[in-house]
């Protein structure tokens, strides 16, 4: 079976002229490079920034996207319009799956194939993963994640500073609360560009640099490759970009790879060869391109028995909201906004107390909206996404996130021969069995009944909560609803943080030791297959409670220094 657009029905195809007239493609003659990329997204797209700026002069370096131009940089740098809701409207069936999300196998969302990955609609939050969520990796990575990395990596996604004044006044306050004990209380870092605030978040007098928005690796690229229209031909050294190009086969020929890529507008297929790759299409792609690849059977059986398997998001809460006007002395209007995490600290005796985060919005979504209609009567309307009304309480929410250790029950299962669509099995989160029967003893050591789990959801919720009041009465849950059986509970996980189906060496269990079987080794190199690297979230020995996108980030820049 030939790769076609129609095989991930509802992919974009197309090479519209926005694109023809703004970055240069490669389509020269020359099908040999030093380093061939497979993926735009966070880790293809910093990993090819990263190295066309340290050895674009002496490489040849190919990035190869299966995807369409879709849009230049992240959808909030232009429109007002939900992310996730955008996104959706680009969702490709990559997998078939058997249930519902009300059955005891499901995964939520699709991915989306294009320039610049899901970097073009993710939430732009960078969280930090933290110490012992660490201890899960093996150590050579988790010391150089420690070392630095972990920041560089914000940089390079141009790290937000702060929300204002108001949000850095509530988490003073909370760190002066009972719940700084257990928790370090941060304002949640963005990968949103505010060069017009000093580091510790105060307006400069003057600045130079316009801020660019929201971090997107399309806009990256694009930048890296210039702004000039056309087509690279000739054998020199740079870095190379070339859209709707599939790579349906990786083998290895006389010492270098040779990879299979098909043009998805065409139908032309086309051997390109470097002696270094590096897969990163992400935690379902990679995973489907490594089995299919013709090399699969000379790798090792403890690889083979590994691809595709311990796909794993991090369990999350549904949200719980309440209103608010003031915490302490500090008032609360409608004017102001924040986005703060409770980071656990991993405290406890035996058990780690609270394996996870907790993520506060106040006045949500509005903080990061761009608004260019200011006389849009969608203002005035207190039903619109973007509305943000002067008058009344706050609105404050708060979801939990847990880490999570490579779940072996979840798997991507091998496709039909010449065929790209397996079916995946991934254990819904919102059946509180497996979670308490196997992810939280795991994570934490915890041997809890269900009662006892809501109970510490909700003793965490009241604690916070009890910080704030809304005109003068303690913050309460709108509705009084609860965590509990019947109320608020568990999601069901998705595709957008989901990792581990080419694993690093990993801890599968709080207090074990490292697993003896990976896919890659600590340097991302597939085991039995030199010169073959993975570079997005597949490779992670472990779901943080945080947003995995900073982690990645730093094992990219990691990775570029390898290749150099």
């Amino acid at each position: 079976m030939t790769f076609t657009a129609s095989t991930y029905a509802p992919m974009v195809s197309e090479r519209i002229a926005a694109q023809q007239r703004l970055l240069l493609q490669y389509l020269g003659s020359s099908n040999d490079f030093d380093i061939i990329i497979v993926g735009s997204g966070i880790g293809g797209g910093l990993l090819a920034d990263d190295l066309g700026e340290h050895v674009g002069t002496s490489k040849r370096i190919l990035v190869l996207e299966a995807g369409s131009f879709l849009y230049p940089t992240h959808v909030y740098n232009f429109c007002r319009s939900s992310n996730s809701q955008v996104a959706r409207h680009y969702g490709c069936d990559t997998f078939w799956q058997t249930g519902t999300d009300t059955t005891e196998f499901f995964i939520g969302e699709k991915p989306q194939l294009n320039f610049g990955g899901r970097s073009i609609f993710w939430s732009g939050l960078i969280p930090t993963i933290q110490g012992w969520e660490l201890e899960f990796f093996p150590d050579p990575v988790r010391l150089d994640l420690q070392s630095g990395l972990l920041n560089e990596a914000g940089d390079a996604m141009n790290e937000s500073r702060s929300m204002g004044r108001t949000a850095q006044a509530i988490v003073a306050k909370l760190r002066q609360s009972p719940l700084a004990r257990d928790f370090s209380i941060q304002e949640t870092p963005r990968a949103l560009h505010q060069p017009y605030l000093a580091a510790d978040g105060t307006p400069k007098e003057e600045w130079f640099t316009e801020p660019t928005g929201v971090f997107n690796t399309a806009e990256l690229l694009i930048n890296q490759l210039g702004l000039f229209p056309g087509v690279y031909h000739g054998d020199f050294d740079g870095l190379f970009l070339l859209l709707n190009h599939f790579a349906e086969d990786v083998q290895r020929h006389n010492g270098q790879y040779e990879l299979t890529v098909r043009d998805v507008l065409t139908g032309q297929a086309r051997v390109f060869r470097a002696p270094t790759v590096v897969l990163a299409g992400g935690s379902i792609e990679s995973a489907k391109l490594l089995r299919r690849s013709t090399m699969f059977p000379a790798l090792p059986p403890s690889v083979q028995n590994l691809v595709g398997v311990g796909l794993t998001d991090h369990p999350t809460t549904d949200a719980i909201h309440t209103s608010v006007t003031n915490i302490g002395e500090i008032d609360i209007p409608r004017t102001s906004h924040a986005k703060i995490v409770l980071y656990s600290r991993g405290l406890g005796d035996g058990e780690i107390r609270y394996p996870f985060n907790v993520e506060m919005n106040i006045n949500h979504e509005y903080w990061h909206l761009r608004d260019n209609d200011p006389n849009d009567p969608l203002r005035a309307d207190p039903t619109a996404f973007s509305n943000n009304q002067l008058r009344g309480p706050s609105r404050l929410d708060i979801k939990f996130s847990f880490g999570n250790c490579l779940d072996d029950d979840n798997r991507i299962e091998p496709a039909p021969p010449f065929g790209y669509v397996p079916q995946v099995r991934f254990r819904n989160q919102r059946r509180r069995d497996h979670l308490r029967d196997s992810r939280f003893p795991a994570l934490a050591g915890w041997h809890k009944n269900d009662g006892e789990i809501f109970q510490v959801l909700n003793s965490v919720t009241h604690q916070i909560f009890s910080q704030f009041h809304n005109n003068g009465a303690q913050a309460r849950p709108d509705g009084e609803s609860w965590y509990s059986p019947d109320g608020k509970g568990f999601g069901y996980g998705t595709v957008h943080h989901a990792v581990g189906s080419l694993r690093m060496p990993h801890r599968p269990a709080r207090g074990s030791a490292i697993a003896a079987s990976s896919v890659v080794d600590t340097d991302l190199q597939v085991i039995g297959a030199d010169g073959l690297y993975v570079c997005d979230m597949s490779v992670m020995p472990f779901s943080s409670a945080a947003n995995p996108v900073r982690t990645l980030g730093a094992l990219a820049l990691r990775l570029s220094r390898r290749l150099r």
